[in-house]
């Protein structure tokens, strides 16, 4: 299958390695196209390079729009001549509405508009996805949407929301990852060894969450014993907002996004 990448920013470049990883195993052949990012970098990864849109999309089965939302509009307006009806157009543009997508083309292509995020570079992103395609485009492209991680099919006026939870949320996570390390430091430990215990406790804890498929409350009920050290600690953060403060943050971020 015959895949273009449009825009090598920080998202694009992660899918570009996401599918790199698999490319053997899912018999994928991947450009990537950029007109700033130094092209060795991108084959240095091992996928094909280069800095002209047209001719990356002529021959592409699915093409990957990772690009600013202000450019979006003259990118698919560029590449309109070459695309075709059995085509899948991608796009993870913040904003940018299917309908929109639609609107820039006279093309008819299907069109999924999607919400990754970084950790698609090691295929454990999870990925928001809404469509307005042929059904015969939908299982092939999320099948290649699940080889960056966990996809997740939802309406496409939730794609904001998801937006915050997995785009963002990966900033709200590494800076409570942060604030353990430093608290860690506090009680005696070197900064490598408290984020390397605070991050693998992280680790375990999502993915026993996710094995056992239960409320974290539940989870927190087995740490804390009466009169405890983790009950105690609980209990000061909330006391200082930490619940609060985090659902705050989302709300914000949201609004943002939600002008």
């Amino acid at each position: 299958m015959n895949i273009t990448i449009i825009g090598c920013g920080n998202l694009g470049f992660s899918i570009a390695k996401g599918l790199a990883n698999k490319q053997k195993e899912f018999n994928l052949d991947i450009t990537a196209t950029d007109p700033d990012v130094d092209l060795e970098k991108i084959r240095a990864i091992g996928i094909n390079a280069s800095r002209d849109n047209k001719a990356a999309v002529k021959n592409s089965e699915i093409v990957f729009l990772c690009v600013k939302p202000w450019i979006a509009k003259d990118v698919i307006e560029e590449i309109e001549p070459v695309l075709n009806s059995s085509q899948v157009l991608i796009s993870p543009v913040a904003g940018l509405s299917i309908d929109q997508i639609n609107a820039y083309s006279s093309k008819k292509v299907s069109v999924f508009r999607i919400m990754p995020n970084i950790a698609a570079a090691i295929n454990q992103s999870v990925t928001c996805v809404s469509y307005d395609a042929e059904d015969e485009d939908i299982e092939k492209t999320l099948n290649v949407l699940n080889i960056l991680g966990k996809t997740i099919v939802v309406d496409e006026n939730k794609i904001n929301a998801a937006t915050i939870l997995t785009g963002s949320g990966i900033a709200f996570i590494l800076r409570f990852l942060r604030a353990m390390t430093e608290g860690g430091i506090e009680i005696g430990f070197r900064s490598d060894v408290a984020q390397e215990i605070a991050a693998q406790t992280m680790k375990g804890t999502v993915e026993l969450l996710l094995k056992e498929n239960v409320h974290p409350e539940q989870l927190i009920d087995r740490v804390c014993t009466p009169s405890g050290t983790t009950i105690r600690g609980l209990n000061e953060m909330e006391n200082n907002g930490f619940s609060s403060s985090v659902i705050q943050g989302i709300l914000s971020s949201y609004k943002v996004i939600a002008k």
